[in-house]
């Protein structure tokens, strides 16, 4: 009996071994975030290492990789893989994965990270709204179809002839910095461009630069930019993790108002963006900007994908394709 005890307790040693401890959470996480001054609070919870630090007041070890992607496509197919555990990225990417993952990963939504205007913008000075562009033309977009931009450009082409899919066979999947290369040095045939900050604002200093319409005034006033999400695994198995990384995000947005020099001292550190930096602060004091964790208007963006099909299964409400991590939105 004692050899047979000894037995038990070995094997019980070597599976403790194997397996860690009870309930353990991740150490290492990645999280990768499309391109842009949007991402702010990120860049600044990189910086700080501000997850790392509320992980550790949670009792939890934690190293985490940032990325930089270029569209939601890319992201999103990163998170299905396990590349990544946590992705920032427009709305309609976030809804499209709510939508085919229900039975399996399902997806849903953390925070909401930025509300703030895309501009439609043309290098052509014939272009005076976003029905003047034709066959010949094409259009920018983060990835084609699927990427907040690619939306609200339907969105604004819908309410200009009636059709939301009059120039859908005229986008061009670019990340952000290759897209403002291709619209102000005027190549590869690119006449439309559907930007996010720094990139927009950088653009419209360069002549012959205008701009055709903005998000804001296609959707009705201000709407959530990029949301911040995951698959419920992650969530469920990491209740200490997802915490914390909430707490982290507040303390970036607090940050971000209370002191902005430093926000963008930041930034520029992180991302190196030769965007001129009162150019920068300015976006981030402007009224027109809010860094916050509750949605804004994305109801809205899921209404109209529904409608062209993009998404399968319509939501009740926000609340549907969030997780319990914000108390309000819309």
């Amino acid at each position: 009996m004692v050899g047979f005890s000894r037995v038990i307790l070995s094997v019980g040693l070597v599976i403790s071994l194997l397996t860690g401890p009870a309930n353990a959470e991740l150490s290492n996480v990645r999280v990768a975030t499309q391109i842009g001054l949007p991402y702010l609070p990120l860049i600044v919870m990189q910086h700080d290492k501000l997850w790392e630090k509320k992980a550790k007041e949670a009792g939890q070890d934690l190293t985490v990789e940032y990325a930089r992607l270029g569209g939601g496509a890319p992201l999103n197919d990163a998170l299905l893989s396990d590349s990544i555990q946590i992705a920032s990225a427009g709305v309609a990417p976030l809804l499209v994965l709510w939508d085919r993952t229900q039975q399996n990963y399902k997806v849903k939504a953390l925070s909401a990270i930025n509300a703030s205007p895309m501009f439609i913008l043309t290098n052509n000075p014939e272009i005076k709204s976003v029905k003047d562009f034709g066959p010949n033309d094409r259009i920018a977009v983060a990835s084609v179809k699927v990427s907040i931009n690619a939306i609200v450009l339907q969105m604004a082409v819908e309410q200009a002839t009636g059709k939301w899919d009059a120039l859908e066979n005229i986008q061009v999947a670019m990340a952000h910095p290759e897209a403002f290369a291709a619209l102000t040095t005027r190549s590869g045939g690119i006449t439309g461009y559907v930007a996010n900050s720094p990139f927009q604002d950088r653009a419209l200093q360069m002549p012959g630069i205008s701009k055709v319409v903005d998000s804001f005034e296609v959707q009705g006033g201000p709407a959530s930019l990029s949301l911040i999400y995951a698959k419920s695994s992650f969530v469920n198995e990491n209740p200490k993790l997802t915490a914390a990384f909430i707490a982290a995000q507040k303390e970036a947005v607090a940050s971000i108002k209370t002191d902005p020099k430093g926000a963008i001292d930041k930034y520029i550190a992180v991302t190196g963006d030769k965007t001129n930096r009162a150019v920068l602060e300015g976006l981030i004091t402007s009224p027109t900007w809010n860094f916050a964790l509750e949605p804004k208007g994305t109801m809205k963006v899921a209404d109209f994908i529904v409608k062209t099909g993009l998404l399968k299964h319509k939501p009740a409400s926000w609340k549907d394709y969030f997780f319990d991590t914000v108390a309000s939105g819309d």
